[in-house]
């Protein structure tokens, strides 16, 4: 066991202490420290997107990192190979008998055998916000958080590259893999960034230098009450800035301009009375140019493949950030220009004859919204079939009628039986279903009612392989896997 003696003051010992994450234990003398690194880490639900990032960080720091999850393949698992995670198997009480920390996902409680076992055992026991704000912590002058209702890990995967290119080293936690990158976990001496969720208002685990917010809008109705419940959790996360900080948000929406800080606050938008802003957007079938402008000064034109006035905003975000931190603006053109995106964002899985397949995680009305209008608007000749999967009984019942509007601007509809979450009891995901069905052709729209992926991809195969256009799978559950098998059996 290595053992370091330190014989300073309290006040001295602080900084040497953050940069020493993780380590855990510390026993205090008379004028010394002890401080015993953590030599294992076991990581509960470790295959899911934010988890896997950070178990891939703490792998790359040295930590002996170990996890337990379903059998199930994501696309996580070969990314946590990569990072030499192969200790992962099913939950059990023995996984954690050796363990220094016990970190598991939010979605599971103290009755899980590894976390009771955990606890019985005396292990720490930390959330994944709560491992992640103390990763945080070590690097309390230089961590930049993403949050927002709609954007953070497209934005929060943007910042990553455009550090990247500028040579800056970051440590990234990425809600989906990032293509440049190879993961969603980097690990890195330099800024650190990573998304801040709001749901069970999280981010409060975190203390962010800069602070960006996207937007904010009503979403997790299991959770929030409503937008003003939303909004006082974005205040209370902004509350955390400290004076010598930043809060980078959206200027065209009154509920980000409302936000009040004590750090330093900048805008950005589409209207010049933002501190960073846009003009002559141009979109052309997945591709975006803009001239990006700071405060009536030309910066310069951004080209990016992307779609939809949403990731113009993203950009803008991304654009703020570099100007506080003197990012070159050759730098930040050149990631855009080779910015390869992220999974399951607009992302094009190939070709079925004529049809191009995409997948896209759009789950919330204004996503879908924003999505569809992108593909309409750059692919305007093209038809399109949205192959929508509902995410979550809750959310489908408290945006019935949101979810109908904005699936009527593609100009056909198959919906999928709704992916009901495993925190959720009972079961209304076929009645639900049935019922969005309805609202869509009520609303004058075909529209397609399939229960399972297989029926999914069935059809599709026998109705649109031979004609030209775009499918495109949505949703936060497996729908992609229609996509996936599409391509397969073209292949």
């Amino acid at each position: 066991m290595i053992v370091i003696i330190l014989q300073l003051h309290f006040v001295q010992v602080l900084p040497i202490l953050r940069l020493l994450s993780p380590f855990r234990d510390i026993a205090i003398g008379r004028g010394s420290w002890e401080v015993r690194p953590v030599q294992k880490i076991h990581f509960v639900g470790i295959k899911g997107s934010g988890i896997s990032a950070l178990a891939q960080v703490y792998a790359r720091m040295g930590c002996e990192v170990t996890g337990s999850d379903t059998d199930a393949v994501f696309f996580t698992d070969e990314l946590l190979r990569q990072a030499g995670i192969t200790q992962i198997s099913g939950p059990s009480a023995h996984n954690v008998q050796d363990a220094d920390i016990v970190c598991h996902s939010p979605a599971y409680g103290d009755d899980h055998i590894e976390i009771k076992t955990a606890r019985e055992l005396g292990i720490e026991v930390l959330t994944y916000p709560q491992m992640l704000g103390r990763l945080m912590e070590s690097r309390m002058e230089s961590t930049v958080t993403v949050s927002g209702t709609h954007g953070k890990t497209t934005t929060t995967s943007m910042i990553a590259n455009m550090l990247l290119f500028a040579e800056l080293d970051p440590l990234a936690i990425i809600g989906s893999k990032n293509y440049n990158i190879g993961t969603n976990g980097r690990y890195g001496t330099g800024h650190l960034v990573a998304e801040a969720c709001e749901y069970r208002r999280n981010f409060h685990n975190y203390s962010p230098k800069i602070a960006i917010i996207n937007n904010i809008d009503f979403d997790h109705p299991d959770y929030f009450s409503g937008i003003d419940d939303v909004f006082d959790a974005f205040q209370t996360f902004v509350d955390k800035v400290p004076e010598d900080g930043h809060l980078i948000t959206w200027g065209d929406q009154a509920l980000c301009r409302q936000l009040v800080s004590t750090g330093k606050i900048l805008y950005f938008g589409l209207n010049h009375t933002n501190d960073i802003y846009a003009t002559d957007v141009t979109e052309q079938r997945g591709m975006i140019s803009f001239m990006a402008w700071e405060r009536g000064q030309q910066l310069g034109t951004i080209e990016v493949r992307a779609i939809g006035e949403h990731n113009v905003l993203n950009v803008l975000a991304a654009i703020t950030l570099s100007r506080i931190l003197q990012v070159p603006f050759e730098a930040v053109q050149k990631s855009f220009t080779n910015f390869g995106g992220v999974y399951r964002r607009f992302d094009y899985l190939g070709r079925l004859g004529d049809v191009e397949v995409y997948d896209d995680y759009a789950h919330h009305p204004s996503e879908i919204e924003a999505t569809l209008k992108a593909v309409k608007r750059s692919f305007a000749r093209d038809h399109l079939l949205t192959v929508f999967q509902p995410h979550t009984v809750s959310r489908t019942l408290a945006f019935l009628d949101e979810f109908a509007d904005a699936l009527t601007l593609s100009d056909e509809v198959m919906l999928v039986k709704i992916y009901q979450s495993a925190r959720e009891v009972g079961d209304r995901a076929e009645e639900l279903t049935n019922l969005l069905a309805e609202r869509i052709a009520a609303r004058g729209k075909t529209v397609h009612l399939v229960n399972t992926l297989e029926e999914g991809t069935e059809w599709i195969l026998q109705q649109r392989a031979g004609k030209a256009g775009l499918v495109l799978t949505m949703g936060a559950g497996d729908i992609r896997g229609i996509g996936e098998r599409l391509i397969a059996v073209h292949v």
